[in-house]
């Protein structure tokens, strides 16, 4: 069950963190008044990049262990 734990969490992360790097760019882009173009895109660096990563990993963490509790329950 922990090899499934984790593959349900690394691919929550995967598409968690590419829906938040949409949003992070679709802000900056969005408050420039700028349209949302894929040349624009860029990926923070820093402490904005590990900020974003860890509420990812957070967000990712929890969604695993929900699925995993909700599929001990209807198996």
């Amino acid at each position: 069950m922990k090899k499934q734990f984790l593959i349900v969490s690394g691919v929550t992360f995967a598409v968690f963190f590419t829906e938040a790097l949409v949003h992070y760019n679709y802000g900056i882009l969005e408050s420039k008044n700028l349209p949302f173009k894929w040349s624009n895109f860029t990926v923070p660096t820093g402490k904005s990049l590990l900020k974003l990563v860890s509420i990812v990993l957070v967000a990712s963490t929890v969604s695993g262990v929900l699925i995993e509790k909700v599929e001990k329950q209807y198996n």
